[in-house]
């Protein structure tokens, strides 16, 4: 799980109190020792301040740029600035209507992904009205069809030439390779999925690449939340758009119609998939995945890694022993009398930082340079888990009160060390223990889906079918 920075803070300071010397001088006002607590701490300041930003992106997805000023979607364009690359893009434009070329019905057929992953296609009958737009720097042919034309009835009325609006869709190209603008309430996910393969089969070949996938942030701070689902044995990325939802999560509506709701994309290459479940995008602001080329069983695969620049160097024990190197010189030369005392606290709460984080999913490469690959988590819980992060900081806490307890005299607490330790870590031992309890649900899942993510055998079947 990724824990809090509060829990890491705080796991500092209650390493600090193991310490004699330390606490004696924080009852005297000395804040020095509170360095231990920045040292917990410094794994992810380094790498959400530091290495989040210089990080290489290969690719950037983003489905629905941003307005500058607005700082939202959709960011109103001129038709002249468009291009290929803008395919299916979310993008408002604002001009006159030229000319209404046609206003019907017929059949619209499309892909629809069932829950267990089969593709089935769908046709009914839907209503359109295909028209020019010009805004004065270029033209380009408007389309709203199926419900997004119920949709565009009821905002705009009836089409006129000469008629001035302002209309939002994704761009697409048609059949003779001229940009068109699709009226929709979201972008396509297609661009989205054609991207995420195209970086898998490059990695395959150059031996890695990283994509940062962008969120889609809606007027009235909502999102556009979507998923982006690696399958392996078939090959295949699969991106479903989902519904409007609040920075907390929730959902409000606004579900995308079936016709434009999967973007599917085949992959030529083999590649498994590390966390077995899709990924989220919405509220946050989306994530970076790097695609690396190993060996697997084997074979030459691609393997993906959530946020590359997170859980690196700095969350390795290796870095403890360098922070304690730093705080010891540092202090020696200064004078401070506890150096030696601080050095070891700052390097405890740092190890603490990683191993509370080595409890989830993404563990980290603990003992750099002697190791080269990542140790993975030992899966207690998911990323943010209330429980674990609660009674992580619950026995923290409880921690300092029993260290303060133990270096008062009189103590404060007349009670034995046992007996104290054990009325004050109780809730602790308790959400721990129903935190394993679910663990285990947890690894059957992921042992499950882990089955199927890393399943060579199925490559080897589809290729033998022609299924690829």
């Amino acid at each position: 799980m990724k824990m809090r920075g509060f829990t890491h803070y705080i796991s500092g300071l209650a390493a600090v109190t193991f310490f004699p010397s330390l606490v004696a001088d924080l009852r005297m006002g000395i804040l020095i020792p509170v360095i231990a607590a920045a040292a917990a701490y410094f794994p992810d300041f380094m790498d959400f301040k530091f290495g989040k930003f210089l990080s290489r992106r290969d690719y950037e997805i983003d489905p629905a740029p941003w307005d500058e000023k607005k700082h939202y979607a959709p960011k109103i364009v001129k038709i002249g600035e468009l291009s290929e690359a803008n395919r299916y893009q979310f993008f408002a434009l604002r001009g006159i209507v030229r000319e209404v070329l046609t206003k019907g019905s017929g059949v619209l057929s499309y892909s629809v992904v069932k829950e267990d992953g089969t593709v089935e296609t769908v046709s009914e009958e839907y209503k359109s009205v295909v028209f020019t737009l010009d805004d004065g720097t270029g033209m380009i042919t408007v389309e709203a069809f199926g419900d997004d034309y119920r949709f565009f009835e009821e905002e705009f009325g009836k089409i006129e030439e000469g008629k001035e609006m302002l209309v939002f869709g994704y761009i697409d190209v048609d059949d003779e390779g001229k940009l068109e603008l699709v009226v929709s309430d979201a972008p396509h996910p297609q661009g989205i999925a054609d991207t995420i393969a195209r970086a898998i089969e490059e990695a395959y070949r150059e031996g890695e690449r990283i994509v940062k996938i962008h969120n889609i942030r809606l007027p009235g701070d909502v999102y556009r939340r979507f998923w982006v689902h690696l399958d392996p044995p078939k090959r295949e990325v699969r991106v479903e758009m989902g519904p409007i939802v609040t920075p907390g999560g929730v959902s409000i509506g606004g579900e995308v119609p079936e016709y434009r709701r999967y973007g599917v994309a085949k992959v030529g290459v083999p590649f498994i998939k590390t966390y077995p479940k899709p990924t989220r995008v919405d509220s946050f602001s989306g994530p970076e995945i790097a695609f690396r080329r190993s060996e697997f069983r084997g074979r030459k695969v691609v393997k993906d890694r959530f946020l590359p620049w997170h859980h690196g160097f700095s969350h390795s024990m290796t870095m403890g022993l360098i922070i304690a190197a730093v705080v010891f010189a540092f202090f020696k030369l200064i004078g401070y009398s506890h150096a030696l005392d601080l050095a070891v606290a700052s390097m405890l709460g740092q190890w603490l930082h990683v191993f509370e984080d080595q409890l989830g999913f993404m563990g980290s490469n603990l003992f750099p340079p002697l190791t080269k690959d990542v140790i993975p988590g030992f899966k207690l819980g998911e990323s943010g888990s209330g429980l674990t992060n609660f009674s992580t900081a619950w026995l923290m806490i409880a921690l300092m009160i029993w260290n303060f307890n133990r270096f008062t005299q009189p103590r404060p607490i007349p009670v034995g060390d046992v007996e104290l330790l054990l009325l004050l870590i109780w809730p602790s031992l308790i959400g721990f223990a129903i935190a394993v309890i679910k663990s285990f649900q947890l690894r059957k899942e992921v042992s499950r889906l882990m089955d199927y993510y890393t399943n060579l055998e199925a490559f080897e079947e589809m290729e033998e079918v022609g299924g690829i």
